[in-house]
């Protein structure tokens, strides 16, 4: 029994694999373009995934966050390879701050996506 549970334990947790930091559109409307400094949006939502310092002194500030997760049924042996499946969450958050370190625009990106095999993937799509 203890066996079994462990199985089950590890297949749960090897079907969900998430990187980054993710930043949700409630979290950014409080932030004022022409007022809000850049480094108040650090402290805010944490150090950003990449930072990019252009020569003109301006900088984006990127959070990505990608999830994945795989169906439980794709670890069933033989079953698996035909309903093998998975679903992925993407988000993207774009800061741009001028020279003096003020907040000029944001943007945020959002997108889902599923994939299968077998019976799940459904047909080629034209």
């Amino acid at each position: 029994m203890r066996r079994l549970l462990i199985l089950g334990l590890s297949v749960a947790l090897t079907g969900c694999v998430a990187t980054g930091t993710k930043v949700s559109q409630d979290r950014l409307t409080h932030f004022a373009e022409g007022q809000t400094l850049c480094t108040d949006m650090v402290a805010e939502l944490g150090p950003p995934t990449q930072e990019t310092l252009r020569s003109d002194k301006t900088r984006q500030l990127t959070y990505s966050y990608s999830q994945m997760q795989v169906n439980p049924l794709s670890f069933i042996p033989v079953a698996g390879a035909f309903i093998r499946s998975g679903s992925q969450e993407n988000t993207a958050v774009l800061i741009e701050c001028d020279a003096r370190g003020v907040l000029v625009t944001y943007e945020l990106q959002q997108g889902q996506s599923t994939t299968g095999t077998g019976f799940v993937s459904g047909g080629r799509q034209k």
